[in-house]
């Protein structure tokens, strides 16, 4: 796997991952809202995770060789 692909994968992963939090944590009380904030939060820690862990495994990279 690439590691450029890192930081979209862990978009991907926040957002289902938030959604799924918000719809079910919410207990029916505005469940939406609390869908999509939770999934927008839950995306962008996912693309900051994602971002990092591919530029450490680049930089691990490169120091190999």
């Amino acid at each position: 796997m690439k590691h450029r692909s890192w930081p979209v994968i862990g978009l991907v992963l926040g957002a289902v991952a938030g959604g799924l939090w918000g719809w079910f944590g919410a207990g029916g009380y505005e469940a939406n809202d609390s869908a999509i904030g939770t999934s927008f939060l839950c995306a962008l820690a996912g693309l900051l995770l994602g971002a990092v862990a591919a530029t450490v495994a680049t930089r691990r990279d490169r120091r190999r060789h």
